[in-house]
């Protein structure tokens, strides 16, 4: 069975419809263990407690290093990615939200019809695979600081996710035998790569959108965007998690703000399903194998496609018999409503 990320939350009510109220969600390997945990109350409201923090997770992966060296370490989230994910998904605001809002608000919602000239978005490849411009509120068409992107080929470049997995034997001795699922598909840090390439490519995609012919590394990106700007007629505000970029892009007279990420880990927090699901979705791919009470959820397996990486697909093995039918239900009513 594949759920798409949108359709998560049908995989959380059906947890809930079994009397699941707590769901720890947890890696496969005894080092790792529980990441965080889901709780429902009665009342509604949805909290998500942090179990494993930076530290707790850093020296759970210097564990598996010193157990099993390679490849299963490179299967293991370095800290930053592990953190970035949690941003992804709208757990946790970048840690200089206010600012950049203030930014925003200084510098964006041009009136168009009062002649001024629009205002489009660039990124940084540190942080396209993060859900960039979700996590800033960008939705051109609607109420946006942004009249739409302007994506620079370089980073496209940049988001490098070719190498794949040809042996799973050392995954399967070290994790679980789930990770069998890795085989053929992009291994590792690749993952993260591909989870920007998709992004990339969805924002590319839409009618709010083009590209900026650049090469690869900051230099020529920021060039090409300042040619952008001074070419035509919009403005470009630019976002990196890079104080070098950042500087780069003001010397050639291009607007930027640093997006800083936390240095810690909340312990707990209130959150809304949406959350939850775009946070497991980014999770699961970047670890390929999650465990949740019931369910196995798998961000690659064999046969995967590029139709499963464009959809935002993953796999659900239901350990449980009564999960299946359940989700099965509530999927068909859901796609009804779509269709409607």
């Amino acid at each position: 069975m594949q759920l798409t990320r949108p359709h998560l939350t049908v995989l959380l009510n059906a947890l809930y419809d079994t009397g699941t109220t707590t769901i720890p969600v947890e890696h496969p390997s005894d080092e790792l263990g529980e990441l965080f945990r889901i709780e429902f109350d009665d009342s509604g409201e949805t909290t998500v407690q942090l179990t494993t923090d930076l530290k707790t997770y850093a020296d759970a992966r210097s564990d598996v290093n010193s157990a099993y060296g390679e490849p299963a370490i490179s299967e293991v989230p370095d800290r930053r990615s592990y953190l970035s994910a949690f941003i992804a998904g709208g757990l946790l605001d970048p840690a200089n939200r206010e600012e950049i809002d203030d930014f925003l608000t200084t510098n964006g919602g041009r009136d168009l019809n009062a002649g001024h000239r629009p205002l489009v978005a660039g990124f940084d490849t540190n942080l396209v695979p993060w859900r960039i411009a979700d996590v800033l509120g960008h939705q051109p068409g609607e109420q946006s600081a942004v009249n739409g992107f302007a994506l620079a080929t370089g980073v496209l470049d940049e988001l490098e996710w070719g190498h794949k997995r040809n042996d799973t034997q050392s995954l399967t001795e070290a994790f679980s035998a789930d990770f069998e699922e890795l085989w053929n598909q992009p291994a590792g840090s690749s993952r993260e790569g591909r989870l920007g390439e998709n992004y990339y490519r969805r924002l590319r995609d839409s009618r709010y959108a083009e590209e900026v012919p650049t090469d690869e590394g900051d230099e020529s990106i920021v060039e090409g965007y300042a040619s952008f700007q001074n070419e035509g007629r919009k403005d470009v505000v630019l976002f990196s998690n890079d104080r070098d970029f950042i500087e780069r892009a003001h010397a050639n007279r291009i607007l930027a703000q640093r997006v800083e990420f936390p240095s810690a880990l909340p312990r707990k927090l209130t959150t809304s399903w949406e959350a939850i699901q775009d946070t497991l979705y980014v999770l699961t791919v970047l670890f390929g194998v999650l465990s949740l009470p019931k369910v196995t959820l798998y961000g690659v397996w064999r046969g995967k496609e590029g139709m499963d990486w464009h959809d935002e697909a993953l796999k659900i093995d239901c350990r449980s018999p009564k999960v299946e039918p359940l989700i099965e239900r509530d999927i068909a009513i859901v796609e009804a409503h779509e269709r409607m």
